[in-house]
């Protein structure tokens, strides 16, 4: 079935630099106002057990990501029945506060029923049902192995992009351009070779490390939990994990530290991390299970903000969201509701523009004001790690 948009305006093509979640998430939008959408994503198209080689946690997907509730239920108005559809296919629903055993900072929290059900599952099965949906609307299309090497301009406003594909350079021009390519993204390069002002950067080094694991199988021991996180306890703890289910009955293991100078380089170092939590309960949940893959460590060394919102004067035609706007500790797993929620603003500054062309300054103050506050928590808890 293919799902169709028919809100146009005098608005032809827009181009979508990178495919990420926040790339497919803007396209959505996009396709309610462009008669065309393009996506452009410098690696293959991945299958359904295969992530983007872009995505920073690594390739095969073996890093935790949690979908907060925020963002969950954006999915859910830009793609109806697509948590029941992920449900079916193998996410986990689980209440927030009830079946999550966490414990934060010396004390477990207590449990109790929130009512407030979350869904859980891999990255690759989230980003793949996505990819699904956007593959139905009729006037998004993606070109693959393709790379943006630069943006066009007339002068005053951007115009187009400049992409290498594999066999030659090729110009597409559009009346939008949207840079979605994640921590990787050029922007503030491409804005100062254009002659642009390029935004303050802010930036704090964290030197966070994340070590990861699949499981078939926990140890056969009782739990209370469908989730387990133990958070470090610092400034004595910088060193934590957790387990949360997937798709497929298996288990996401994922270790965590702060400033450690030998995260753990392979399987029974990972134990023996885990053994060293202030708490046991990872440890003892792994110790006599089942894992799937091998060990797989991320490292996250910064917090980075670019603060486009502050500049005076910036190219029309040309919007920047997700990670290249601003890039937060992945610990709080706010990266993909952020997304959602900067794909929401979107439509709604589209929407107020009308027929007129809208004003990415309005668009990227709007946004810098939806990250303020997770910005403020990341660094408020990072801040407590000496």
């Amino acid at each position: 079935m293919i799902e169709s948009n028919t809100q146009y305006i005098e608005k032809k093509t827009a181009i979508v630099i990178g495919g990420s979640i926040a790339g497919m998430l803007a396209a959505r939008v996009l396709s309610e106002f462009f008669e065309e959408v393009i996506i452009i994503e410098k690696d293959p198209k991945s299958t359904k057990r295969q992530l983007r080689k872009g995505i920073p946690q690594g390739a095969q997907g073996a890093q935790g990501h949690v979908l907060l509730k925020s963002g969950e239920e954006i999915l859910e108005e830009l793609f109806p029945g697509l948590i029941d559809e992920m449900i079916k296919e193998g996410s986990v629903p689980a209440d927030f506060a009830n079946d999550l055993a966490w414990h934060f900072h010396g004390s477990w929290k207590i449990k109790y029923d929130s009512g407030l059900s979350i869904i859980q599952q891999s990255r690759t099965f989230l980003e793949g049902h996505i990819r699904r949906r956007i593959d139905r609307i009729g006037n998004i299309h993606t070109l693959y192995n393709t790379k943006v090497k630069g943006l066009l301009t007339d002068g005053s406003r951007v115009t187009g992009i400049e992409a290498e594909t594999a066999d030659e350079m090729v110009e597409f021009s559009s009346d939008l351009t949207v840079e979605t390519s994640g921590a990787s993204s050029l922007a503030a390069q491409w804005l100062k070779k254009l002659g642009f002002t390029t935004p303050e950067k802010t930036e704090v080094k964290v030197n966070l490390f994340y070590a990861n694991r699949i499981y078939r199988k926990l140890s056969p021991i009782q739990r209370e939990w469908k989730s387990l996180l133990v958070y470090p306890n610092p400034p004595a703890q910088a060193c934590g994990g957790g387990i949360s289910p997937t798709e497929d009955n298996q288990w996401m293991i994922t270790l965590l530290g702060y400033g450690v100078k030998s995260p753990p380089a392979d399987n029974n170092d990972f134990l023996e991390y885990a053994k060293n939590l202030e708490q046991p309960h990872v440890y003892e949940a792994i110790k006599d299970g089942e894992p799937v893959t091998d060990t797989e460590v991320y490292r996250f060394p910064a917090l980075r903000r670019f603060h486009f919102e502050k500049l005076k004067s910036f190219p029309k035609g040309l919007i920047v969201m997700g990670d290249a706007f601003c890039r937060i500790d992945p610990v709080f797993a706010q990266g993909m509701s952020l997304a959602a929620k900067e794909a929401k603003a979107l439509q709604e500054v589209f929407k107020k523009a009308g027929d007129a062309e809208a004003d990415p300054k309005i668009f990227h103050h709007k946004i810098g004001k939806i990250v303020d506050i997770p910005w403020l928590i990341a660094l408020t808890e990072d801040f407590r790690f000496s």
